[in-house]
C-alpha cells in the first residue's frame, strides 16, 4: 500500500527542454525534508525532455503520454496518481523560490475553508506578474475585444475580469488565482472532481476554481509564497493554434455557465460574433497575453 504524503506536486510537461530541469531542481530543493512526491505528466514531448527527466531525476514519477492529450487530461492523470493531502499543479516554465510550496500548504492547512491557493508570480526578469482573475462575464469579453480593458486598466468596470486594479502585494480572496501554480486540497478534489476535460488547454483552471467557489470554498491569493514564471513559455511555440484553442474554450465556458437554452444560444452568438470582430487582429497579444 502506497504511503500517503503531505504534499504532491504535479508538473505538466510538453517540449519544455529549456525549462524542465530548472523547474524540477527548484521543486526538489523546496521540498527538502518534507514528506512529498513529485510527478511529471509528459504530453508526448519530442525534444529530449523526457530523456533528460529519466536521466537526471530518476526518483521522480514520470507518466509518458504518446501524444499531447491536453492540459486538463494530463492534470487528471496526475491527480489519480497522487497521495498528498495538498496537491500543487505546476507549469514547466516555473521556478520555485525558497520554500514557497510549503508556505502554500501551511496557509491552506490553517483555514479549512480554503479550497485552492496561488502564489505571487514574478517573471524570470524579476517583474511582478498579474496573477489573479475574476470570473468573466459577457460584458468583460466585449470590453476586452474593444480594447477598453487596456485603455482603462485600473477600472473596476472595464478591467473587472483581469483585475487591473488589484494590489498583488496583499493576500486576498479572489475568484481565480493563476493556474500556472495552483494548490488544491485533497478533500476539495474528492468533493468536486478533477478538471473538466472539455476545456482541453484553456479555462480548465477557471472552471475548477468556479466549481470550488460554488461549493463554498475560498480561492486565495497568497503573496507570501513566491514562484518565478516565464509567462507564455509553455504555449508560445504554438501561438496560432493556441489562439484558436482559447476561443473554443471561452465559447464552451460561457455555454456551460449559461443556465437556460436561450442563454446558451446567446452565449454562442456573442462569442462567435466577437471572435469574427477581432479577426484578423493580433489575437494573442490582445486576449491571451496579459
Amino acid at each position: 500500500m502506497k504511503e500517503n504524503k503531505y504534499i504532491s506536486v504535479v508538473v505538466i510537461s510538453f517540449n519544455g527542454m529549456e525549462f524542465i530541469e530548472d523547474c524540477l531542481t527548484t521543486v526538489q530543493n523546496s521540498l527538502e525534508n518534507v514528506e512529498s512526491e513529485i510527478l511529471v505528466v509528459d504530453n508526448g514531448s519530442i525534444d529530449g525532455s523526457v530523456e533528460l527527466i529519466e536521466k537526471k531525476f530518476p526518483n521522480i514519477q514520470l507518466i509518458k503520454n504518446m501524444k499531447n492529450l491536453g492540459f486538463a487530461k494530463a492534470v487528471n492523470q496526475g491527480f489519480e496518481k497522487t497521495t498528498g493531502e495538498y496537491i500543487l499543479l505546476l507549469n514547466q516554465d516555473t521556478r520555485i523560490v525558497d520554500d514557497a510550496i510549503v508556505k502554500l500548504a501551511e496557509r491552506m492547512k490553517s483555514d479549512p475553508n480554503i479550497g485552492t491557493i496561488g502564489p505571487k508570480f514574478i517573471g524570470f526578469d524579476g517583474q511582478l506578474q498579474k496573477a489573479c482573475r475574476a470570473f468573466p462575464r459577457y460584458r468583460d469579453l466585449i470590453f476586452t475585444f474593444l480594447g477598453l480593458s487596456k485603455l482603462f486598466p485600473k477600472s473596476k468596470i472595464f478591467s473587472f475580469w483581469k483585475m487591473g486594479w488589484f494590489d498583488h502585494l496583499l493576500e486576498a480572496e479572489v475568484d481565480q488565482p493563476m493556474g500556472a501554480a495552483l494548490m488544491v486540497k485533497r478533500s476539495v478534489l474528492d468533493k468536486i472532481g478533477g478538471f473538466d476535460e472539455q476545456f482541453r488547454i484553456f479555462f480548465n483552471d477557471v472552471d475548477f476554481c468556479r466549481r470550488a467557489k460554488e461549493n463554498g470554498y475560498i480561492n486565495l491569493y497568497y503573496p507570501t509564497a513566491v514562484i518565478e514564471h516565464y509567462y507564455g513559455g509553455t504555449i508560445r511555440k504554438m501561438k496560432p493554434q493556441m489562439v484558436m484553442e482559447w476561443h473554443r474554450a471561452i465559447v464552451k465556458y460561457y455555454r456551460k455557465y449559461s443556465e437556460t437554452i436561450p442563454s446558451k444560444i446567446t452565449a454562442l452568438f456573442w462569442c462567435v460574433f466577437l471572435i469574427l470582430l477581432s479577426y484578423p487582429r493580433a489575437w494573442y497579444h490582445r486576449v491571451v497575453k496579459l
